[in-house]
Protein backbone atom coordinates (compact mmCIF):
# COMPACT_ATOMS: atom_id res chain seq x y z
CA UNK A 1 0.00 0.00 0.00
CA UNK A 2 1.29 3.39 -0.86
CA UNK A 3 0.20 6.17 1.18
CA UNK A 4 1.28 9.36 -0.21
CA UNK A 5 -0.68 12.88 -0.49
CA UNK A 6 1.09 14.38 -3.75
CA UNK A 7 -0.88 12.99 -6.49
CA UNK A 8 2.25 13.57 -9.10
CA UNK A 9 4.51 12.20 -6.69
CA UNK A 10 1.74 8.99 -6.10
CA UNK A 11 1.38 8.75 -10.10
CA UNK A 12 5.19 8.47 -10.25
CA UNK A 13 5.27 6.18 -7.71
CA UNK A 14 2.77 4.04 -9.18
CA UNK A 15 4.40 4.38 -12.75
CA UNK A 16 7.92 2.64 -11.03
CA UNK A 17 6.00 -0.06 -9.95
CA UNK A 18 4.53 -1.19 -13.25
CA UNK A 19 7.50 -0.88 -15.33
CA UNK A 20 9.06 -3.23 -12.23
CA UNK A 21 6.01 -5.47 -12.44
CA UNK A 22 8.31 -7.88 -14.78
CA UNK A 23 9.69 -9.55 -11.78
CA UNK A 24 7.30 -9.09 -9.08
CA UNK A 25 3.29 -8.51 -9.75
CA UNK A 26 2.79 -5.43 -7.40
CA UNK A 27 -1.41 -4.83 -6.52
CA UNK A 28 -1.11 -1.50 -5.46
CA UNK A 29 -3.43 0.59 -3.59
CA UNK A 30 -3.16 4.28 -2.45
CA UNK A 31 -4.11 6.01 0.28
CA UNK A 32 -4.04 10.06 -0.30
CA UNK A 33 -3.90 10.78 3.52
CA UNK A 34 -3.33 9.19 7.14
CA UNK A 35 -6.76 8.81 7.80
CA UNK A 36 -7.44 7.42 4.83
CA UNK A 37 -4.52 4.91 4.96
CA UNK A 38 -5.56 3.81 8.82
CA UNK A 39 -9.13 3.06 7.64
CA UNK A 40 -7.41 1.14 4.41
CA UNK A 41 -5.30 -0.66 7.24
CA UNK A 42 -7.82 -1.29 10.08
CA UNK A 43 -10.71 -2.35 7.40
CA UNK A 44 -13.28 0.18 8.77
CA UNK A 45 -16.26 1.79 6.49
CA UNK A 46 -15.80 1.28 2.50
CA UNK A 47 -12.68 -0.68 3.49
CA UNK A 48 -14.09 -3.17 5.42
CA UNK A 49 -13.20 -6.37 3.07
CA UNK A 50 -9.97 -5.35 1.90
CA UNK A 51 -7.44 -7.89 2.13
CA UNK A 52 -4.17 -6.18 4.57
CA UNK A 53 -1.26 -5.16 2.31
CA UNK A 54 2.25 -7.36 2.90
CA UNK A 55 4.05 -3.68 2.54
CA UNK A 56 3.44 -0.16 3.25
CA UNK A 57 5.27 2.89 2.01
CA UNK A 58 4.07 5.34 3.94
CA UNK A 59 4.92 9.64 3.12
CA UNK A 60 6.27 10.94 6.62
CA UNK A 61 4.40 14.61 5.88
CA UNK A 62 0.81 13.49 5.37
CA UNK A 63 -2.24 15.41 5.99
CA UNK A 64 -5.04 14.82 8.76
CA UNK A 65 -3.12 12.43 10.57
CA UNK A 66 0.73 12.30 10.29
CA UNK A 67 2.44 9.57 8.91
CA UNK A 68 3.91 9.65 12.18
CA UNK A 69 0.47 8.65 13.98
CA UNK A 70 -0.19 6.19 11.18
CA UNK A 71 3.03 4.27 12.14
CA UNK A 72 2.60 4.47 16.15
CA UNK A 73 -1.40 3.29 15.66
CA UNK A 74 0.06 0.18 13.31
CA UNK A 75 2.72 -0.78 15.57
CA UNK A 76 0.57 -0.93 18.54
CA UNK A 77 -1.73 -3.06 16.81
CA UNK A 78 -1.42 -6.44 17.71
CA UNK A 79 -2.55 -7.85 14.04
CA UNK A 80 -0.58 -4.71 11.90
CA UNK A 81 2.72 -4.78 14.04
CA UNK A 82 4.49 -6.97 12.25
CA UNK A 83 3.95 -5.31 8.82
CA UNK A 84 6.53 -4.03 7.52
CA UNK A 85 6.44 -0.17 6.81
CA UNK A 86 8.92 1.84 5.19
CA UNK A 87 9.00 5.34 5.36
CA UNK A 88 9.34 7.54 1.99
CA UNK A 89 9.84 11.21 2.96
CA UNK A 90 11.20 13.93 1.37
CA UNK A 91 12.54 15.08 5.32
CA UNK A 92 16.15 13.61 5.77
CA UNK A 93 15.98 15.26 9.06
CA UNK A 94 17.84 13.26 11.82
CA UNK A 95 15.15 14.02 14.34
CA UNK A 96 12.58 12.44 11.45
CA UNK A 97 14.63 9.58 11.22
CA UNK A 98 14.67 8.37 14.84
CA UNK A 99 11.29 8.92 15.44
CA UNK A 100 10.49 6.81 12.64
CA UNK A 101 12.64 3.87 13.80
CA UNK A 102 11.68 4.96 17.72
CA UNK A 103 8.15 4.31 16.15
CA UNK A 104 9.60 0.52 14.95
CA UNK A 105 9.78 1.93 10.93
CA UNK A 106 11.21 -0.97 9.11
CA UNK A 107 12.99 1.75 7.34
CA UNK A 108 13.23 5.12 6.24
CA UNK A 109 14.23 5.95 3.05
CA UNK A 110 14.49 9.44 1.52
CA UNK A 111 12.56 10.60 -1.66
CA UNK A 112 14.92 11.04 -4.76
CA UNK A 113 14.88 14.17 -6.51
CA UNK A 114 14.49 12.65 -10.12
CA UNK A 115 12.83 9.38 -12.25
CA UNK A 116 15.66 7.42 -12.24
CA UNK A 117 16.31 7.55 -8.49
CA UNK A 118 12.80 6.96 -7.98
CA UNK A 119 13.14 3.19 -10.38
CA UNK A 120 16.51 2.53 -8.32
CA UNK A 121 14.23 2.79 -5.03
CA UNK A 122 11.85 0.70 -6.04
CA UNK A 123 14.44 -1.82 -7.31
CA UNK A 124 15.95 -1.76 -4.24
CA UNK A 125 12.29 -2.48 -2.09
CA UNK A 126 11.56 -5.36 -4.22
CA UNK A 127 15.35 -7.02 -4.20
CA UNK A 128 15.28 -6.64 -0.29
CA UNK A 129 11.45 -6.81 0.75
CA UNK A 130 10.46 -9.64 -2.11
CA UNK A 131 13.28 -11.95 -2.41
CA UNK A 132 13.59 -15.41 -0.68
CA UNK A 133 16.82 -16.48 0.98
CA UNK A 134 16.52 -19.32 -1.35
CA UNK A 135 19.48 -20.60 -2.93
CA UNK A 136 18.43 -19.78 -6.44
CA UNK A 137 17.03 -16.34 -5.62
CA UNK A 138 13.49 -16.46 -6.88
CA UNK A 139 11.23 -13.60 -5.83
CA UNK A 140 8.67 -14.73 -2.74
CA UNK A 141 5.38 -14.74 -4.21
CA UNK A 142 2.90 -12.88 -6.64
CA UNK A 143 2.24 -9.81 -4.96
CA UNK A 144 4.48 -7.30 -2.99
CA UNK A 145 1.95 -4.60 -2.09
CA UNK A 146 -1.58 -5.15 -1.71
CA UNK A 147 -4.44 -4.20 -0.14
Amino acid sequence: MIVEDNEPTAYLIQKAFEASGERVQWDLYFAGDGEEALDRLFRRGVHIERVLPDLVLLDWNLPKISGEEVLRKLKSHEQLQTLPVLIFSSSQKDHDVDLAYKARANGFIPKPSDLNGLFAVVENIEKFWCTRPASRGEMGGTSGITS
